[in-house]
């Protein structure tokens, strides 16, 4: 529980800055005009499929705070107000695989129907929670680091307070980490 609290309110802070970087960027964005991309060639929710998510704006951000280092990818479907948030719980300078959910303290991933309504608990889908007959979890593949950029591939499962699921598949990302 206390991971799940630690998670959402490092989403929470990362959406509310993410959205004030966009209006007040000191640093321009790297050519194309934009951080980073994040797509999942399927995702839905609450047994529905919702199609392509894309994402031609997403955020990447790496700090460290209290001995505690985090890596998160925030971003908002092109045209939509759908999210997804990738956080690993650590620092990324290498590739690898990484299993979450809710047997493991690596990070999480949650899925938003309406990202303008965090607090509506109903509309956010987190692999830390569990349904009926399932766990919450997913993967998260670093497959390339070079300097500041950064690719790899997700799945996820989520659950949201209701018990109903959320799911994203064949997701990938690529873009530049800002610190």
């Amino acid at each position: 529980m206390k991971r799940t609290a630690l998670v959402s309110a490092v989403l929470l802070g990362t959406l509310m800055s993410s959205c004030k970087k966009e209006t007040k960027t000191t640093t321009p964005p790297p050519a194309g005009g934009t951080l980073g991309t994040l797509t999942a060639e399927n995702y839905g929710f609450d047994g529905g499929r919702s199609g392509k998510f894309s994402s031609t704006k997403a955020g990447f951000t790496q700090q460290s705070a209290a001995g505690v280092s985090t890596f998160m990818i925030s971003a908002i479907r092109d045209g939509g107000s759908e999210s997804i948030t990738i956080v690993l719980l650590h620092a990324v300078k290498d590739t690898g695989v990484y299993q979450i959910g809710s047997d493991y303290d690596n990070g999480g991933i949650e899925i938003m129907k309406d990202y303008t309504k965090p607090g509506d608990l109903t509309q956010t889908y987190s692999t830390d929670n569990d349904g009926n007959t399932m766990h919450g979890g997913g993967e998260i593949r670093i497959t390339k680091v070079d300097g500041s950029n950064v690719e790899g591939t997700f799945y996820a499962v989520g659950f949201n307070s209701a018990g109903k699921e959320s799911f994203a598949e064949q997701g990938s990302f690529k873009g530049t980490i800002s610190k």
